[in-house]
C-alpha cells in the first residue's frame, strides 16, 4: 500500500485547461512542490461552484487536492495572484500563455526541475508590471538553461577557440556559437549580429527585472525572437502553437520608436565579461 497521503496542499500556476463532460474540466498546473501534473475539478463550469475563478490558465493559486485512481482531484482553490493585468491585455496575455505552453512542453509530469517555479513567477510579475515583452528572451534563455540545453556563448562550441566580437553563427544543433573555421560543420543555423550576442550574453547573466530595462529596438528585436525560437523548435521538435500568436498580436500593435542617433540599445550596465 502506498504511504502517500490521501490529500495534499501545494501551491502552482494554472498552465492549461480541457473542458470534459457538461461541466468538469482538467487543468495543468506547474506547481512549487509537485512539479507538473494534471488534476480534474468538478463541477467547475457551474455557476455556484467555489473554485470557479480560481483555476483560470495564468492563476497562481493555493490549491488542495485528493489522491484519485487516474487524475487526482481540486478540492479547495484560493487565488494568491490572479494577474488581472495580463488578463485585460491582449499582447501580455499571449505573452504570458507562449510562455506557459514552454514549461508545459519542457516538463514531464512530477519531474524535479529546481528554479523553474520562480523563474515562471518572475515572468508572470514582470509581465503584470507591464515589461516589453522583450523579457521573454530572458525568461527563453534561462529556461533552456534550466532544462539542460544552456547555450555555448562564449567560445565555439565545437573548437572552443575565442570569438571575435564579428557576426557570428549561433547553431541549435551545435548547442551554441560556431566559428568561422567551425561553420561548415555546425549543422546549419543562423548568424548572429554582435548587438544580438551582446543582448543574449547580459541576458544570461541578468534577473528579469534588470534584463527589461534593456533597450531593444524591434530590429534587434526580431533577430533575438528568432534565432530563439529556432533553438527551442530544435530542442523540442515541435512548433510552439502560441508563438504564431504572439506574432499575430505583435503585429496588431504599434512598433517601437527607433532609438535617437547615439542612443544606447544597451541601458542596463555591461562588464567585459558579459560582452566579449
Amino acid at each position: 500500500m502506498s504511504d502517500r497521503p490521501r490529500t495534499y496542499k501545494t501551491e502552482g500556476v494554472i498552465l492549461r485547461r480541457r473542458n470534459i463532460g457538461e461541466a468538469d474540466s482538467i487543468f495543468t498546473v506547474y506547481s512549487d512542490r509537485e512539479g507538473k501534473f494534471d488534476a480534474v475539478a468538478k463541477g467547475v463550469r457551474k455557476a455556484k461552484s467555489h473554485m470557479r475563478g480560481h483555476l483560470e490558465p495564468l492563476t497562481r493559486s493555493k490549491l488542495m487536492l485528493a489522491r484519485g485512481r487516474a487524475l487526482d482531484i481540486f478540492t479547495q482553490a484560493e487565488t494568491i495572484t490572479g494577474y488581472m493585468g495580463i488578463r485585460e491585455d491582449l499582447e501580455r496575455g499571449a505573452a504570458a500563455m507562449y510562455c506557459a505552453e514552454l514549461v508545459d512542453r519542457f516538463t514531464i509530469e512530477h519531474a524535479d526541475h529546481p528554479g523553474l517555479y520562480t523563474l515562471l513567477l518572475e515572468l508572470l510579475d514582470a509581465l503584470e508590471a507591464d515589461a516589453p515583452r522583450t523579457v521573454l528572451r530572458s525568461f527563453e534563455l534561462q529556461l533552456l538553461s534550466l532544462m539542460g540545453y544552456e547555450l555555448q556563448l562564449d567560445v565555439c562550441t565545437l573548437c572552443s577557440a575565442s570569438l571575435p566580437p564579428i557576426e557570428t553563427l549561433l547553431s541549435p544543433s551545435a548547442g551554441g556559437l560556431a566559428c568561422a573555421d567551425c561553420r561548415s560543420r555546425a549543422g546549419g543555423g543562423q548568424l548572429l549580429s554582435v548587438r544580438a550576442l551582446r543582448v543574449l550574453r547580459y541576458a544570461r547573466v541578468a534577473n528579469m527585472a534588470a534584463f527589461a530595462s534593456v533597450r531593444i529596438d524591434d530590429d534587434l528585436g526580431f533577430e533575438l525572437q528568432r534565432v530563439l525560437n529556432e533553438v527551442i523548435r530544435y530542442v523540442l521538435d515541435h512548433d510552439i502553437l502560441s508563438s504564431r500568436y504572439v506574432d499575430q498580436v505583435a503585429r496588431l500593435a504599434p512598433r517601437a520608436a527607433p532609438a535617437a542617433a547615439g542612443e544606447s540599445l544597451i541601458r542596463a550596465p555591461l562588464t567585459h565579461d558579459h560582452v566579449q
